[in-house]
């Protein structure tokens, strides 16, 4: 499995399930409800504070990361730790 999340220092790919990837976010505390928009699903994180949105590209399992910077670069390490961890 390959990894990528598109953030500030450069993109993160998932090539895992749909379902490992919402068990995977899950798990890190990120509660939202997930959109299909098209050629990506998003994550649309419904904390009540952020507009922090996670985008999934299935057919390339790109992820981008994106909404204010400070509450990314919260989400960001966490996120791609536990992505290297399943690698």
């Amino acid at each position: 499995m390959s990894l990528i999340v598109l953030s500030e220092s450069g993109p993160v790919t998932f090539n895992g399930s749909l379902a490992e990837l919402q068990a995977l976010v899950a798990d890190l505390g990120c509660m939202g409800h997930w959109v299909h928009q098209g050629a990506f699903e998003m994550l649309v994180i419904d904390d009540g504070v952020s507009n922090l949105r996670l985008n999934r590209w299935p057919g390339t399992g790109t992820l981008m990361l994106v909404g204010d910077p400070a509450q990314r670069r919260e989400l960001e390490p966490r996120l791609k730790e536990a992505l290297a961890g399943r690698a």
